[in-house]
């Protein structure tokens, strides 16, 4: 077995593989290749676009847009050899498929017009060029556009209008269809031969349907205005086409949609444009007809006369109009039509403004009801008045006077016209006017047997410190007089007629005011008899007032046997309830002024009053001695001595400073007095007599009232009663509680305590008064919690007490240990580092004031007493400020 191993020998056989050292350049050659194509096919290009100006343009700063998207940016701009400048672009590989021969570049910079705000972003990214895509062959030079291309929405209706000029037309300005917007503006060019615009808009595709093959365009831009014999035509769109202009457009019925973009004229009105219904009016007589003149409905103008044309063979004018789309439904067979023209008579006066801009016609379609049965119609005959009106109710109204009464005078309610008079003659009842009037049918409901009326004419005027007020009726009424219609209670249209006898007839009332009173107003005057030392200023036929209603007046003068002067007053039937054995009267002939430092009172009835003198009558007090001893009334100087029972008061005063005749007597800010005489004592004391309100007597007028003037004060500390430079000095007033007393000793400031006044009184020493004053706060953390009322030298003058209110809310936070100390002015405190001024408030800096703690490093004491003295320190100690003792309230 050895000796066979020992034979056998290894047979050596060499390898054929590569070795795999050889793959890394081969690895390395794909890897380089790969790299090279992608460097090859992501690329960037480099683009040359040919501009009239670089403004604006920035090198790497200014981009490449497309529909918002960032796609390169500009890197060199360089002179063109024959004009302009080249931009040198970079654009950014994933977008060079747009690189067209049809490709559009245009800069975008901000602007701002009346119609749209655009670039506005790139008023903080700086300009920018944008992009549309176009078609063609790749290439790398362009040229810029001078604006930006036509861009319309998709789906949008493009439209070619053309005009003789652009007007207030520009690129954004809306289309609208019934004022709403449908499309806008998009180019404006100028027509090859220069005759004429070129004007490209599109209809957004919701509203394309409404543009029809025979649809007109017409401008409405701005504010036109057309002066003519017919009138001053004045038209106004809407605000936004007088700013921004606007063109709107029609669309008939029996017009087809458009398959393709078309072309239509635009017109410079919707006149130019004879969009409407035309139709032809028939006429004998055109009279003050001009052409141009309109055609109302209701008083809205709903069309327009386009020309007047005189038939040879019929012997007739037929004069043809237009009536606008919107109204076109309503002409129908049956339709009326008539002129207006001016009646200019003492009975009326109708349409004198087309004396001016001539007649106009009116229209009156169908009713409601047989609008759609009716047929359609264009030729119409021209009635030379209104149509009659529907069936009229017919009544009679008695009068005692036919003055301001006339034939075709109106009937009003609530200044409506319902009707009118019809005839006027004498009546089978002796003594009255018959007034027959005619009600109109569509107003029949208003009347009833309880309704009344009452006569319209004349002016109302009315004065005061306010103005003037003229109250008037229509002029026809000045003119022609007329009547009201009175019902007490409102009546509704769909309120069953309440039927009226066959002899029915009304009373009419001289006034509205007298229609509330009723049948009463027709009774027989009374007459009253009133006394006077001499005449009032008042002459026959002058008003007697009650509570400013006139009820009667003045009819005669006499001497009566006492010697006094008699005045005969005559009080309407209606009126003479008011008259009792407690009436008063009193003279308001013309007005009464009085002036004084608390200003300038001016008193006066009425104009008329003023004017014609017054005599007033009211109610009057069962104290006041309002007759003589015959029984005839007397007749008082005014109002108060009439009404009011004297109450006087005196007040002596030391001296009277800015007090005056006139000044007022106040309570709690009301009126309750006012001063009527100034005299001087035998004490060379000043006496003020105060005649007291009736009302305010019995609170006023007792002992125990104080009285002290009030004027205005300035000073560091403030300002008080600044309202007194204006309405002068007054004097107020405390009132007490004790027995009614005449004479008081006014006091020459407000007192320290008033009765009705409440707090804890506290008396503070210290070496000085410091800049404390009267009314000076007292805080406490800076709240306000009591005020300073005196201040007074010590007994021996050693120091000063000064006397401090806590009001009584904050009466518990004062114990028998707190700390006051001044707070007024600052402190100012001065080192190494600087320098610090401190004040504790604004108020204090300027008013002085006082401050207090308490110490909270010990336990609470007691409540401090009334009157109870404390040391008020001479400056503050820090840690005062900083302690915080509770203090429950009690």
């Amino acid at each position: 077995m050895n000796e066979q191993d020992s034979k056998t020998e290894a047979t050596i056989v060499k390898s054929q593989t590569i070795s795999p050292i050889w793959f890394l350049p081969a690895v390395a050659a794909l890897l380089g290749a790969w790299f090279l194509f992608q460097n090859i096919t992501h690329a960037n290009a480099t683009i040359k676009i040919h501009f009239e100006h670089a403004e604006s343009i920035i090198v790497d700063k200014t981009k490449l847009h497309y529909k918002g998207v960032i796609i390169g940016t500009v890197k060199k701009v360089e002179l063109d050899a024959t004009s302009g400048v080249n931009i040198i672009a970079e654009i950014e590989s994933h977008a060079k498929f747009m690189l067209r021969k049809n490709t559009k570049f245009w800069l975008v910079s901000p602007k701002a017009s009346l119609t749209s705000i655009t670039g506005l972003d790139t008023l903080f990214s700086g300009s920018y060029i944008n992009l549309q895509r176009g078609e063609g062959e790749y290439t790398t030079n362009f040229i810029a556009q001078t604006e930006q291309p036509i861009s319309i929405p998709e789906n949008a209706r493009l439209i070619n209008l053309q005009s003789d000029n652009a007007g207030s037309i520009n690129v954004g300005t809306p289309l609208f269809y019934k004022n709403i917007k449908v499309g806008e503006v998009a180019a404006i060019r100028l027509e090859r031969s220069a005759q004429a615009v070129n004007i490209s808009a599109f209809v957004d595709g919701d509203y394309r349907h409404l543009v029809k093959n025979n649809s007109k365009f017409w401008n409405i831009s701005g504010l036109s205005a057309n002066i003519s014999p017919a009138g001053i035509d004045i038209s106004l769109n809407s605000i936004t086409s007088l700013i921004a202009g606007g063109i709107t457009f029609s669309s008939p019925e029996a017009g087809q949609a458009l398959k393709n973009d078309a072309q239509f004229q635009l017109f410079n009105n919707i006149d130019a444009s004879k969009t409407g219904l035309s139709i032809e009016l028939i006429t004998d007589n055109i009279n003050n007809l001009p052409k141009g003149a309109g055609i109302l409905f209701k008083g809205l103008g709903i069309g327009r006369i386009t020309d007047i044309q005189y038939s040879i063979k019929d012997q007739q004018f037929v004069v043809s109009a237009l009536i606008n789309p919107q109204f076109s439904d309503l002409v129908t067979d049956g339709s009326q039509f008539w002129i207006e023209q001016t009646s200019l008579t003492f009975a009326k006066i109708k349409n004198i403004g087309n004396v001016i801009k001539g007649d106009y016609i009116a229209f009156q379609p169908v009713d409601k009801s047989q609008l759609k049965s009716r047929e359609k119609s264009t030729r119409f005959l021209i009635q030379q008045a209104a149509p009659p009106k529907s069936s009229v109710l017919s009544l009679v109204i008695l009068s005692e006077d036919a003055t301001g009464l006339n034939p075709e005078a109106p009937i009003t309610y609530q200044g409506i016209k319902i009707g009118r008079i019809t005839a006027l003659d004498f009546s089978q009842k002796a003594g009255f006017i018959a007034v027959h009037i005619d009600i109109d049918h569509s107003y029949h409901h208003l009347i009833n047997k309880h309704s009344q009326f009452y006569l319209l004419n004349g002016v109302n005027f009315k004065a005061s410190l306010k103005g003037l007020e003229i109250q008037s009726t229509p002029i026809e009424n000045l003119i022609s007089g007329g009547i009201g219609l009175y019902n007490k209670k409102a009546v509704n249209k769909s309120q069953t007629v309440t039927l009226l006898n066959q002899d029915q007839f009304f009373r009419l009332y001289p006034s509205k005011a007298q229609v509330k009173v009723g049948l009463n107003v027709f009774s027989k005057p009374g007459t009253v008899n009133i006394l006077s030392r001499e005449l009032p200023s008042v002459s026959e036929g002058s008003p007697v007032y009650y509570r400013k209603l006139p009820i009667g007046e003045v009819s005669d003068f006499s001497i009566d046997n006492s010697g006094l002067m008699q005045t005969t007053l005559s009080i309407k039937g209606q009126y003479k309830h008011l008259i009792n054995d407690h009436s008063v009267f009193w003279n308001i002939s013309g007005f009464s002024a009085d002036a004084g430092f608390s200003g300038l009172k001016i008193q006066a009835e009425s104009l008329l009053a003023i004017a014609a003198g017054g005599i007033a009558v009211g109610p009057g007090d069962r104290e006041i001695d309002n007759k003589y001893s015959n029984g005839k009334y007397k007749l008082f100087s005014n109002q108060q001595q009439a009404t009011t029972p004297a109450t006087l008061i005196r007040l002596t005063f030391n001296q009277a400073k800015d007090l005056q005749t006139g000044s007022k007597l106040r309570l709690k800010g009301l009126v309750v007095g006012e001063v009527i005489d100034l005299t001087l004592t035998s004490q060379q004391k000043v006496q003020a007599t105060v005649n007291l309100k009736p009302e305010f007597a019995k609170q006023v007028a007792c002992k125990g009232s104080r009285f002290w003037m009030v004027t205005s004060k300035a000073s560091l500390s403030g300002v008080k009663n600044l309202s007194t430079l204006v309405t002068g000095a007054y004097v107020n007033v405390s009132p007490g509680k004790g027995i009614f007393e005449k004479d008081f000793k006014g006091e020459d400031a407000e007192p320290l305590l008033l009765p009705n006044q409440s707090g804890l009184r506290l008396i503070l020493v210290a070496d000085n008064a410091g800049s404390s004053d009267i009314s000076s706060p007292v805080y406490h953390r800076q709240i306000q919690i009591g005020q300073v009322i005196s201040k007074r030298l010590s007994y021996n003058a050693s120091g000063v007490e000064i006397t401090i209110n806590i009001y009584p809310k904050y009466a518990h936070l004062i114990r028998q240990n707190s700390i006051f100390w001044p707070a007024s002015g600052f402190n100012l405190d001065i080192g190494i580092t600087g320098a610090a001024l401190k004040a504790n408030s604004l108020t204090s800096l300027i008013k002085g004031g006082i401050s207090m703690s308490t110490p909270d490093n010990q336990s609470l004491q007691p409540e401090s007493d009334p009157l109870s003295r404390f040391q008020l320190k001479n400056e503050m100690q820090k840690e005062w400020l900083n302690w915080r003792l509770a203090i429950p309230r009690p």
